[in-house]
């Protein structure tokens, strides 16, 4: 197994409905990272399709489909593999806001955010179903795991991830600017962190697109906590940073909360959430 990865962090403005220049900034990064010695290339939530509100999604889903099937050939042909914010159809053609693994010319693997958003400019839920699946990925640089922007906000998703043998998570996000927004994110990356000891590869949207600023600030953090690497605020950026897979390992040799967690606690979590359910 390898000590460390080489990954890639696309920090591209996606423009709303404008799929052909969506997958242009894509495929452009997927060819930057292969040069700067990426093995892997991760980009925003939404990227080929744009994050937004509005019957887009209802319109440009098919194209944005088309759009990663090009995506995912030229990641073939160039060598390199991706992790790739789309919209998802189902055969009874409900949407999902997901992320394609792609790997050596085919999509290895999907995952569906859970934590749909409905406030201020957010509509996830008019458009999308939520996901329930947390898988975990084999991949040749080890075990991934992906969370799509609030399902890092809830402790849940990333643990399961955790107890699955992940050894680096991936978050995807399109996180406007808000006063104070940049620290609430860093709170909440930085926790999750500390709470399963495995690093996260966070990939925010930036740029300003239907009157909307998007804050960037994508970020590595190691399995310690300690952020590696961050990239510019709002501004398209990119970069290569080397994430350590050995870390989390030796950090776990002399903390117990990885290998003595209980079943039984877990148990009693479960309970003491269907009791609250009762209420609500």
């Amino acid at each position: 197994m390898k000590e460390s990865v080489r990954v890639g962090l696309a920090q591209i403005s996606a423009r709303l409905g404008d799929i052909e220049y969506n997958k242009s900034q894509i495929i452009n990064s997927l060819k930057i990272a292969k040069n700067e010695g990426a093995e892997i290339v991760i980009f925003p939530e939404l990227a080929t399709i744009g994050y937004g509100s509005g019957d887009i999604y209802l319109d440009k889903v098919d194209e944005n489909l088309d759009a990663l099937a090009h995506i995912v050939e030229e990641a073939g042909r160039i060598g390199i593999w991706a992790v790739v914010g789309y919209v998802e159809k189902d055969e009874r053609g409900f949407f999902y806001n997901a992320a394609a693994l792609i790997g050596e010319g085919r999509i290895q693997g999907r995952f569906a955010k859970t934590q749909l958003v409905n406030y201020r400019l957010f509509d996830e839920k008019k458009y999308f179903k939520p996901g329930s699946l947390l898988p975990v990925f084999e991949t040749p640089f080890g075990k991934i795991g992906i969370l799509i922007s609030e399902d890092v906000w809830f402790p849940e998703a990333a643990r399961a991830l955790t107890f699955r043998g992940a050894q680096l998570i991936f978050v995807l996000s399109a996180s406007p600017f808000d006063r104070g927004k940049v620290e609430i994110w860093e709170d909440f990356l930085k926790v999750r962190v500390l709470d399963n000891i495995l690093p996260i590869v966070f990939v925010n949207m930036s740029g300003v697109q239907e009157g909307v600023t998007y804050w960037g600030g994508s970020a590595v953090y190691s399995a310690s906590g300690k952020v590696v690497k961050r990239l510019k605020i709002i501004e398209t950026d990119y970069d290569t940073v080397t994430v350590d897979l050995e870390e989390s390992k030796r950090l776990r040799r002399r903390d117990i909360r990885i290998r003595e967690v209980r079943k039984e606690i877990l148990e009693e979590v479960l309970r003491a959430f269907e009791e609250m359910t009762r209420w609500i």
